[in-house]
């Protein structure tokens, strides 16, 4: 067979081959993990108010990480420009944590935390503001002698906290409520007020404590409690 008679023949085959073969045009190419920039490096390192208590996201060389719930927690970067968090069981054994994703976003001049997650509809994920950086103050010598244990007196409202415990982590003020692991973090206003800052999805100032007539009150919403030191 000539030369000429084959490149035909082949071109033919090659085509049949492309029709005959299952292509999934839906699907994705893997995601890749790639580095993050010196800005955004920059931008993510800090302290955060969440839905979820006090994180502090830190920054070592390029890598990012956090802890949560007493779990030391890798954030890296994907080619699809989101940040997904994995944890080592015992620190041996790589986890994901579930099918979430983060982004940073700037409002205001202050830099937030958006979370993608999966729902049931295909293609489609919710996404919602969780997290919203805030510049630590150094806490007042008032409340630093105030940290321990107190005991929660309803005083108006319908609230469910019955003890809180002031602490300090990383030089901000923190209040753990009745067992939940993850602490509130705490600003101060002035020398005897504080105010837990905003994670980002609202405005309102969650958690207010102040020193009212020589007793430590906590206001939240519509209650108001006294706080007694244990």
């Amino acid at each position: 067979m000539t030369q000429r008679c084959i490149a035909p023949l082949l071109v033919s085959v090659i085509f049949l081959l492309l029709l005959l073969t299952p292509f999934d045009l839906s699907a994705k190419a893997p995601l890749q993990q790639i580095e993050f920039t010196p800005q955004e490096l920059k931008n993510i390192k800090g302290h955060y108010s969440t839905v979820y208590g006090y994180v502090y996201i830190q920054v070592n060389g390029k890598q990012v990480s956090t802890r949560v719930d007493d779990k030391f927690i890798r954030l890296y970067k994907k080619s699809d420009g989101r940040i997904y968090p994995k944890y080592k069981l015992l620190r041996i054994f790589p986890i994901d944590l579930g099918k979430m994703s983060f982004a940073l976003k700037e409002s205001n001049g202050k830099q937030q935390i958006l979370m993608y997650a999966k729902t049931k509809k295909a293609g489609r994920d919710s996404i919602k503001i969780v997290a919203q950086k805030f510049k630590p103050i150094e806490i007042p010598k008032y409340w630093k002698s105030k940290l321990g244990k107190y005991k929660a007196t309803l005083l108006k409202g319908k609230s469910s906290i019955k003890k809180i415990r002031l602490a300090e982590q990383r030089g901000v003020l923190v209040a753990y409520i009745n067992k939940i692991s993850s602490p509130y973090p705490l600003v101060a206003l002035s020398a005897t007020s504080l105010y837990s800052p905003s994670a980002g999805h609202n405005k309102s100032r969650q958690i207010n404590i102040a020193s009212v007539a020589n007793k430590i009150m906590l206001k939240y919403g519509k209650n108001s409690l006294i706080l007694k030191k244990l």
